[in-house]
C-alpha cells in the first residue's frame, strides 16, 4: 500500500460511480486528470482519482488510480488528507452509496471534503436574494405554476422557465408574450423556431405537454442580454480559494450562443470568444465604461462565493458563475455551479490548477 511519503499532503479526488468492468479514462477527461497529477506531483503533493466502491472503511483504505508515464495504475493507498468531490452529475451523486460515501466523509474527523454536492438554482436563488447584497445580483425568480407564469408575463413579457436540477442549458424553455397572443421555443430544438399561441390557456397546454413539472422549474424574468455579432452571449467566471484561504478570480470567457439560439451553450450551437474582445464590441471603448465592467465581475466574484457558502453551510472551495450582461452593462448572476467544467483557455486551467494546489496545500497545513 502506497503511504503519504515526502508529499506534503494527499488529495484524492471522487470521481463517480465504478462501473463493473471500468476502463481508464480516454480523451479530454484524461488529459485532465493527467493534468492535475502532474502539476501536484511537482509541487509535492499527491492527488489520486478514485470511485465510490474502491473505499474500504474497514482497513481505511482507497483504490486509487494514477498515470505513471503514459500508463494508469491502480494501487492502494490509506485515506487522503483532502476528498475533492468531482462527481460528474447529480443523477450519480445522488444514489444511495455515493450519499453514504459523501457523509462519511464529511463525519470523518481527519479528513477535509470539499465540494460536498451539487447546488440547486432554487436554493442559489434564495440564498442570493435574502442577502442584502445579493439581492441585487439576480433577475426576479420564483418557482413554476402558471399563477406565477402569468404574473411574470405580465409584468416582464419574456420569461425563461428552467429546470431546477439541470445544466448546460438543457430543458430551458423562453416565452414571450405579445398583447393575447404567446411565442415560445425550446432550447433544446433541432432549429430554433418559435411556436404561436393565441391564448394563455393554449399556452399552458403546451407547456403541460412537454412535460414540465411544478416542483422541477423555475420561472425567471428575462434579461435583454447585450449581443456580440448579432448574438446573445454569457461571461463564465470560476472563482476559488487560493492557498490563504481567500475567494479569488480565477479567470472568465465568453460563451457566444448560436445563431438565433437562446442559450450560450456549446453544445447547442454556441462558440467561445475573448472577455475584452466582446466587452469592447458590445460597449466601445471607453476606459470609465470597461473599469465600471471590471468592478462588476470583481463584486460578483467576491460576494456570491461568500454569501452561497454561509448561506448553505457547506464548504464552496470551487465555483464557476455564469454571469449576463444586459443592454445598458449591468451583470445578473444567472447560475451558479459547485462542480465547474474544465475551462478551454489555457491561461485558465492552469491558474486553477495552481490555486487548487495551493489551497489543498494550504488546508493540509491549517490541520495540523
Amino acid at each position: 500500500m502506497r503511504k503519504n511519503g515526502n508529499y506534503i499532503c494527499t488529495v484524492g479526488v471522487l470521481s463517480g460511480n465504478q462501473k463493473p468492468h471500468r476502463d481508464y479514462p480516454q480523451g479530454k477527461k484524461a488529459r485532465i486528470m493527467k493534468e492535475m497529477i502532474s502539476y501536484a506531483e511537482n509541487r509535492q503533493v499527491l492527488v489520486y482519482f478514485f470511485y465510490t466502491l474502491d473505499v474500504n472503511w474497514r482497513q481505511q483504505v482507497i483504490k486509487g488510480l494514477r498515470c505513471k508515464g503514459n500508463k494508469w495504475v491502480s494501487e492502494l493507498y490509506s485515506f487522503p488528507d483532502i476528498v475533492y468531490n468531482r462527481i460528474p452529475s447529480r443523477t450519480l451523486e445522488n444514489r444511495k452509496e455515493a450519499q453514504y460515501l459523501l457523509r462519511k466523509f464529511s463525519e470523518h474527523e481527519g479528513l477535509y471534503l470539499f465540494n460536498s454536492r451539487y447546488l440547486d438554482k432554487w436554493e442559489v436563488y434564495q440564498t442570493l436574494s435574502s442577502h442584502p447584497l445579493g439581492a441585487e445580483l439576480v433577475p426576479e425568480t420564483c418557482l413554476f405554476s402558471f399563477s406565477n407564469l402569468e404574473e411574470l408575463l405580465n409584468r416582464y413579457s419574456e420569461v425563461y422557465l428552467k429546470p431546477i436540477n439541470s445544466s448546460r442549458g438543457k430543458g430551458i424553455i423562453k416565452i414571450k408574450s405579445s398583447g393575447n397572443s404567446y411565442l415560445y421555443v425550446h432550447a433544446e430544438y433541432p432549429k430554433a423556431n418559435w411556436n404561436r399561441i393565441n391564448s394563455f390557456k393554449a399556452l399552458c397546454e403546451a407547456i403541460n405537454a412537454l412535460g414540465i413539472g411544478k416542483n422541477d422549474y423555475l420561472a425567471q424574468k428575462a434579461i435583454n442580454l447585450a449581443r456580440f455579432q448579432g448574438r446573445i452571449y454569457d461571461l463564465r467566471a470560476q472563482v476559488q480559494k487560493n492557498g490563504e484561504g481567500k475567494w479569488i478570480m480565477t479567470g472568465v470567457g465568453v460563451r457566444v450562443a448560436g445563431r438565433n439560439r437562446i442559450v450560450t451553450h456549446i453544445p447547442n450551437g454556441g462558440f467561445l470568444a475573448a472577455y475584452d474582445e466582446v466587452m469592447a464590441a458590445s460597449f466601445g471603448e471607453s476606459k470609465e465604461f470597461r473599469e465600471q465592467l471590471d468592478r462588476q465581475l470583481k463584486r460578483i466574484g467576491r460576494l456570491l462565493p461568500e454569501i452561497l457558502e454561509r448561506g448553505l453551510s457547506i464548504n464552496l472551495d470551487i465555483l464557476s458563475i455564469d454571469i449576463g450582461v444586459d443592454a445598458d452593462g449591468r451583470m445578473w448572476v444567472i447560475e451558479a455551479n459547485s462542480k465547474p467544467a474544465s475551462f478551454d483557455e489555457n491561461d485558465i486551467r492552469y491558474r486553477h490548477l495552481k490555486y487548487l494546489i495551493d489551497y489543498c496545500i494550504y488546508i493540509a497545513q491549517k490541520k495540523k
